[in-house]
């Protein structure tokens, strides 16, 4: 075996045990992260060809100014501290929409079977929240679980509800992009037999999501189906909105779901969000430019505290608003046009690799970029309501989810529109 084959198998290991490792355990997940990140690094230094599996510069131009408005923010976080191993801890992750392009380098077959471990993962994670939603028990942790409207709140592999409902709507975005992409494939007829797996993943993940009591990401469960339902045929939209709103009913009419939807109209505890938003506001007022640096929530509340009641006091439970305390303007309008590229990028690659043009291998992966695309979605509208884009445990999935849909996207679309696809490799 050659050098250049050992280290493909060894990178593939890596992207493989990633999607399996990383709903399970985040140690497990930030050490892979580590390992795909260096062999990128390594990869690209050492062999200039890789270079060209790097994602378009529609993706890395705003990926870049998002780490520079950061840098930026952490120099100039004077009188706050300044801490620079909060700069990478809060940033690093990001890079895996650059490793997973490079290191998968057209492999379209070993990226799906990233993806269906991932799934796998997220399938044990969410029978794991059921064992913990029945019994109240957290033997992996061994502690016992709190309760919500007389239910046990689970947390599947991870240390808290909402980290959990993050992954969990993560995995669920992708598990309706499989069964949409197949529902399609199969022309709409229900009791057609690829349609049970993915049913199953829905089925199990949903009740996961369900059991996560975090209704921000139950909410960009909702955006993911609604966002998929539009990328239907335009036949079959009328129907799945039908179907989309029969799901709601069902779900709202769960005890656990309408029990905890009622609870957010008169639990005193809701004022804490609305009282972490307007102190996010006011800190971001006193400082637009740079603002306050990663790791400074604390610095920035000590002086901007409006009066009230607070149950946490960590994070502004709103993306945009965290990421506007921590890089002030600039970092918030780089985060959005990361955001908006990648959106539009993995959408257009969905939709080139479902065209007639496109190799046969490509159009058996091009729902990635689509689930990929849904998971964005999610994320975006859950982060309305809390932190997900800076929480490890959900963050990383969705970067190599994203960086997923990149790497498929990326056999059929390159910067320039002219230039020929990609060649693409089933192995």
């Amino acid at each position: 075996m050659t050098p250049k084959n050992f280290a493909a198998k060894v990178t593939a290991a890596f992207l493989l045990l990633f999607g399996l490792g990383a709903s399970l355990s985040i140690a497990v997940g930030s050490i892979l992260s580590g390992c795909l990140v260096l062999a990128t690094i390594l990869l690209l230094i050492f062999s200039p060809p890789a270079r060209r599996h790097l994602p378009p510069r529609t993706i890395l131009l705003p990926l870049a100014a998002l780490l520079l408005t950061h840098l930026i923010a952490t120099a100039l976080s004077s009188p706050a501290p300044m801490r620079w191993n909060k700069f990478g801890e809060e940033l690093w992750l990001e890079l895996l929409l650059v490793a997973v392009p490079v290191l998968a380098a057209g492999r379209l077959r070993l990226v799906r079977g990233a993806v269906y471990s991932l799934l796998l993962g997220g399938v044990i994670a969410g029978l794991y929240a059921a064992f913990q939603f029945v019994t109240g028990q957290d033997p992996v942790r061994q502690r016992t679980l709190h309760q919500t409207v007389g239910y046990f709140i689970a947390c599947g592999f991870t240390s808290h509800h909402l980290s959990y409902g993050g992954q969990a709507v993560l995995a669920l975005s992708v598990a309706m992009a499989w069964l949409q992409h197949t529902l399609v494939q199969a022309r709409a007829r229900l009791l057609h037999p690829g349609l049970a797996l993915p049913l199953l993943a829905c089925l199990v993940l949903g009740l996961g999501l369900v059991f996560s009591f975090a209704r921000s990401a139950q909410l960009g469960a909702v955006a993911a189906a609604v966002y998929l339902m539009a990328c239907l045929p335009r036949r079959w939209r009328l129907a799945g909105l039908g179907a989309l709103v029969l799901l709601a009913l069902l779900a709202l009419a769960l005890p656990p779901v309408h029990q905890r939807v009622a609870e957010g109209f008169h639990d005193e505890k809701e004022v804490t969000r609305v009282n972490l938003w307007r102190s996010s506001l006011a800190g971001i007022m006193d400082r637009p430019l740079p603002g306050w640096g990663p790791g400074n929530f604390d610095a920035m509340l000590d002086q901007h505290e409006v009066p009230g009641f607070y149950e946490a006091r960590s994070h502004s439970h709103n993306d945009l608003l965290m990421v506007t305390v921590v890089a002030g303007v600039p970092g918030l309008l780089a985060f959005l046009w990361l955001l908006g590229a990648t959106l539009v990028h993995l959408h257009l690659g969905w939709r080139r690799l479902n065209s007639g043009n496109a190799p046969p291998e490509a159009r058996a992966a091009a729902w990635i970029p689509l689930a990929a695309a849904a998971c964005q979605v999610a994320i975006t509208v859950a982060g309305v309501f809390q932190v997900y884009q800076t929480d490890d445990e959900p963050e990383m999935l969705l970067y190599f989810l994203v960086g997923c849909g990149l790497a498929v996207a990326g056999s059929v679309m390159n910067d320039a529109p002219g230039d020929s696809p990609r060649k693409v490799s089933s192995s």
